[in-house]
């Protein structure tokens, strides 16, 4: 517990997680009694483009589902197109079968991947 002395009178803080290895800061002019980290500020004259991220990702998201969900159910009751892939993707049967699977393993790689991400910063 770091104490701190202000106006004669003793104070208490309490340190967060993400300021347990900086030092106690003194008041300053402005009466603040904690540390700040600093950050990286962008200038104002690039553009912001998280935007466009946002949409690739959204775009993205649903070009794969309705691809895998083709792939998987709809595939099977479709006529022979003459076309290879088409036609590869309708009499497969082993990708239909790993897609699944893989999902349910990879659901818990993320659950402890972000498990772990929680221990490390916590």
């Amino acid at each position: 517990m770091c104490l701190v002395y202000h106006a004669g009178m003793q104070t208490h803080r309490r340190r967060s997680s993400k300021s347990v290895l900086l030092p106690c800061a003194s008041p300053n002019v402005a009466g603040q009694i904690y540390a700040r980290r600093m950050t990286v500020h962008l200038p104002e004259t690039l553009p912001d483009t998280t935007y466009l991220w946002g949409y690739f990702l959204l775009i993205s998201t649903w070009l794969i589902f309705f691809i895998t969900m083709y792939s998987l159910i709809g595939s099977h009751w479709m006529p022979v197109t003459n076309n290879k892939v088409l036609d590869w993707i309708r009499d497969d049967d082993y990708y239909c079968y790993v897609v699944p699977v893989t999902a349910v393993v990879f659901i818990y790689f993320v659950v402890c991947n972000w498990m772990g991400m929680k221990f490390f910063r916590h």
